[in-house]
């Protein structure tokens, strides 16, 4: 259970210069995946005003997403080592832009809805995509720091479309939102497939050096650590998106907020997390550990995930700035260790896809649990319910063995 941090034969590997260049362009690839997710909840009373859409087929706009990535987390990682990197850039950016524009030439509900569960076709295979060519291109050392500069992709995402789609949709209407989705993924495309390629391996040292065994993904798949990092990831998204859901809701009818200032006090966080998670993989590569550092963000958020119901209006503020720094902690050292327990970086986009069921379970199971928690017992069990999802992630996460 002790994290021993990188082991020496991967400390005496090199990152190459032109692994920030990559990494630069997978971000800007990345970011494609959550400007599309995340362009449906700031227009959201657009869309049910002129598609007439009842409130249970506009949520399907968003479920479809996390249903999408579940069914499709693994068989993306089996994908991904059959057929590569640049095939499956091709898969990843082409349905998001082919998703995102049937959906905005799209004149039925059921099309568009059809056209979300394309993108999130594209979503799967990006998050499972970007962490595999990290760990291929970045030594041991260095890779703590670029998963956290990576892991800015969905919050960079969400917060421009939380900034941008209300004033488009105002100006143009809701399907300039999607067509400018639909264009900045495909020239992030086009960007990653002119300059992100395959690391070749170095040449073995001893002239009668034996190849390296092939990738097995049943291996993978029956390592329990990387399934315990997915459970923890999964407890850690339930609670947060449980959270982040019904957020705006409870500070509009507890504290007497307008629906626009709870909805920017609520993004906070997500906001904050930009560049706490970039911090916390610099920290993960300094301390060598990548446990330790997700191990501190789940035992404060365990604390600080349910006093958002028991504070003001004044202490809510200190409290969302609080926990964006804190949050960052979790993803950018959850990949990280993901790839060092699966102990071949050759599987690390199957020990992605592993960690990916986590998060779309999380995603599935926190609003629903949280949704019926505030119907059936009130806000206070609902707010408390964040505190024993912290709390299984935090001990999943301790059983975890990462080296």
């Amino acid at each position: 259970m002790t994290d021993t941090g990188p082991r020496p034969r991967e400390r005496a590997s090199s990152t190459p210069t032109r692994a920030w260049l990559i990494l630069a362009a997978l971000l800007l690839f990345s970011i494609a995946a959550p400007l599309n997710q995340f362009k449906v909840p700031p227009i959201l009373p657009v869309l049910i005003e002129s598609l007439g859409l009842s409130f249970g087929s506009s949520g399907l706009l968003m479920s479809l997403y996390a249903v999408t990535g579940l069914i499709l987390a693994l068989p993306s990682g089996v994908i991904l080592e059959r057929a590569g990197f640049r095939v499956t850039g091709i898969l990843a950016g082409g349905s998001i832009v082919l998703g995102a524009a049937i959906g905005a030439l799209s004149q039925r509900t059921g099309v568009l809805l059809g056209s979300r569960v394309v993108e999130g076709i594209g979503t799967s295979f990006m998050a499972v995509l970007a962490p595999a060519i990290i760990a291929q291109w970045f030594a041991a050392e260095h890779r703590g720091t670029a998963m956290g500069i990576w892991a800015a992709w969905v919050p960079v995402g969400t917060a421009a479309m939380l900034i941008l789609a209300p004033g488009v949709a105002q100006a143009s209407g809701w399907r300039a939102v999607w067509w400018i989705g639909a264009i900045y993924a495909l020239a992030a495309t086009l960007l990653y497939l002119a300059i992100v390629r395959p690391r070749r391996p170095a040449a073995p040292d001893a002239p009668d050096a034996r190849p390296a065994p092939p990738v097995s993904s049943a291996r993978v798949l029956r390592n329990v650590d990387v399934w315990l990092l997915a459970a923890a990831f999964g407890a850690f998204n339930a609670a947060v998106i449980g959270l982040s859901t019904y957020m705006p809701t409870f500070l509009n009818e507890q504290r007497g907020l307008l629906l626009a200032q709870a909805s920017l006090l609520s993004s906070v966080p997500t906001l904050i997390t930009i560049f706490s998670a970039p911090a916390g993989g610099v920290v993960s590569d300094a301390i060598g550990s990548r446990k330790k550092p997700f191990l501190v963000g789940f035992a404060l958020a365990l604390i600080l995930l349910p006093l958002a119901g028991a504070l003001s209006v004044t202490g809510i503020i200190v409290l969302v700035v609080v926990q964006g720094l804190v949050f960052g902690l979790i993803p950018t050292n959850i990949f990280a260790a993901a790839v060092q327990a699966a102990e071949d970086e050759r599987q690390s986009g199957m020990a992605m896809a592993m960690i990916m069921v986590g998060q779309n379970g999380g995603m599935l199971l926190g609003p629903v649990i949280f949704g019926a928690l505030v119907e059936g017992a009130g806000w206070a069990a609902a707010f408390a319910s964040l505190s024993a999802m912290a709390a299984l992630g935090l001990l999943a996460g301790w059983r975890a063995k990462v080296r």
